[in-house]
């Protein structure tokens, strides 16, 4: 499947290609569901009120590796109609090869420090596709992707990545009475009185860094929630959403802010609340359009 696949990435409709691509691993591959049931990406987020979130992320692995490998073919000089610069001059788009940030080129112009977002590509219930791009030391905070994959081509520069595991077991919202045991009868844990209603557990992982070209993938549990902080000459990143945000199937993205945990540790993991938020004041992602990408 990904060598018929990728044989529609040629540098002149890569895009093209790419969203094939998808589009193909989103239908024709069938992920087992319960004892019987084999389904595809878009019949799982249809009939699952968790999305993706049943699937093993061994199964999610093994289907999505095409878009993965898509997603590394893909010429960023090429579809970006980047510039080389000198080095230092600009962000890296591979070792030893720099070029000119393209967030000031982008129409209309916005205040400084706003993520951009060019939309590339929808279709209802299987994929959404687009490109953020990150002024210099731009921030987008961190935020989750709930049943969902997410994955993501670093086309130009470097992002520090802050990324949590969601917990596969949530508290009960509740309390069943007043008692200060902290475990219901069902063996859930409670949250800590003082944690607002609407926080989950998620675990921490080690912050690090993207640079290009680097790809990444994330699951409806594993790295689900992140932030990045582009680095000093600003970043843009190639995402594809499987499936997309959509309201009425309960795939809104909610901002959050992190909490400590009254039991922080867990085995080896960290263990922390997150608190949903409204979109900080300080944030800003405005959609528009460059050059051939609308």
């Amino acid at each position: 499947m990904a060598t018929t696949m990728k044989k529609h990435l040629s540098e002149k409709a890569q895009m093209h290609g790419l969203k094939e691509l998808v589009a193909y691993v989103a239908n024709e591959s069938r992920i087992q569901v319960g004892d019987e049931e084999r389904w595809n990406i878009p019949e799982i987020a249809k009939h699952s009120e968790c999305g993706l979130s049943s699937v093993s992320v061994s199964t999610l692995q093994k289907c999505l590796q095409p878009v993965l490998e898509g997603l590394g073919q893909i010429d960023a000089t090429e579809l970006l109609g980047l510039e080389q610069v000198a080095a230092g001059m600009g962000p890296q788009i591979k070792e030893g090869i720099h070029v000119r940030p393209i967030h000031d080129l982008i129409t209309p112009s916005c205040d400084p420090g706003t993520v951009r977002y060019i939309h590339l590509s929808e279709v209802e219930g299987q994929y959404s596709m687009g490109v953020f791009i990150f002024p210099p030391l731009a921030v987008i905070p961190l935020h989750d992707h709930p049943g969902m994959c997410v994955l993501s081509r670093v086309l130009y520069g470097d992002l520090q990545r802050k990324s949590l595991d969601l917990a596969r077991e949530q508290p009960d919202e509740e309390p069943e009475t007043r008692s200060w045991i902290p475990w219901t009868r069902s063996g859930k844990r409670r949250r800590d009185s003082d944690v607002p209603k609407g926080s989950k557990l998620a675990y921490r992982n080690r912050v690090d860094n993207l640079r290009a070209p680097d790809c990444t993938i994330l699951f409806p549990f594993e790295g689900n929630l992140h932030e990045f902080v582009a680095g000093p000459h600003g970043a843009a990143v190639l995402d594809v959403l499987l499936p997309p945000y959509d309201h009425q199937h309960h795939r809104d993205c909610t901002f959050f802010e992190i909490r400590e945990c009254a039991d922080k540790l867990d085995g080896n993991r960290d263990k922390v609340w997150i608190t949903p938020t409204g979109q900080p004041e300080n944030f800003h992602c405005i959609s528009g359009s460059y050059d051939h990408l609308e």
